[in-house]
């Protein structure tokens, strides 16, 4: 039995009192778990060196935007993954969508703006069949959306991503162990290589994707709930441009950090 099965973080429902061995287990891991080799063209890399360009460029536990933000692009916005609202309508009726993070401020009376958090413009809703919770990751339409943008702005049709190897759902066969990492002070990646699509293919949020050329970067961090682009002003621009982005312009040396957002919270009451 490969040693596949780890600290099962990546679990099936089961019915109430269903259990599995760890055969069956890791039957269903290899069949769950994200696998980079069912994606024509996307590939694990072991030369690690096409990534070596970035680190030198980041400012590490700045808790700025220059801390997962390469510097040298020309412009940077910041784009919120949406909430997710879901509850009963007046009919009793169960349903789901997703409510940018623009929208929320102004439903609540809260400012939009580049330091908003997550907290400070969601108010409680207390006694309520609704409820919204943040996503973890891009929506499906935003990166339809962003996807040609991207590919607009380079003159490659490939590029790198890294992603972070704490993932639970990740297929320890193909990324586990053995695979060399890129190792920044307070995480590590496994580096991939694939089409400038292969980007729809991920489950996980990507920390890093940049075409061949880097025209432009996109970045994030595992605990964020946004991610950076940063690369030239026509590409930031058509990026801001587009509503479903729900994206607004920052800078590098701006806060990325709990307690950014004093503005909507001058006095540093709302709970993180």
């Amino acid at each position: 039995m490969k040693s596949r099965t780890g600290n099962r973080t990546f679990m099936p429902f089961l019915p109430t009192g269903k259990t599995m061995s760890d055969e069956e287990y890791g039957d269903w891991l290899a069949d769950h778990a994200w696998n980079p080799n069912r994606y024509p063209g996307l590939t694990v890399e072991n030369d690690l060196t096409p990534a070596d360009w970035l680190e030198s460029l980041l400012t590490p536990r700045s808790f700025r935007v220059e801390m997962t933000v390469p510097r040298g692009y020309e412009a940077c916005a910041r784009i919120y993954f949406p909430f997710q609202r879901t509850g009963l309508d007046a009919d009793g009726e169960w349903f789901e969508k997703h409510i940018r993070w623009q929208d929320m401020a102004r439903e609540n009376g809260m400012v939009a703006h580049a330091l908003m958090e997550e907290e400070t413009i969601k108010l409680p809703r207390i006694g309520s069949d609704v409820g919204d919770q943040c996503i973890d990751t891009m929506s499906p339409q935003q990166v339809e959306a962003m996807t040609p943008i991207l590919a607009r702005h380079t003159t490659s049709t490939t590029g790198w991503f890294l992603l972070w190897d704490g993932f639970g759902d990740l297929n320890q066969d193909v990324l586990g162990l053995a695979v060399p990492k890129v190792k920044h002070p307070d995480r590590e990646f496994f580096l991939l290589r694939g089409p400038l699509d292969a980007f729809t293919h991920f489950t996980n949020n990507v920390n890093y994707f940049w075409p061949d050329d880097r025209a432009w970067c996109l970045s994030s961090d595992t605990d964020f709930s946004w991610s950076y682009l940063a690369g030239s002003r026509e590409c930031t621009n058509e990026i801001l441009g587009t509503p479903v982005m729900d994206a607004l312009e920052t800078t590098l040396g701006n806060p990325a950090r709990s307690g950014m957002d004093v503005i909507n919270d001058p006095k540093g009451k709302v709970a993180r």
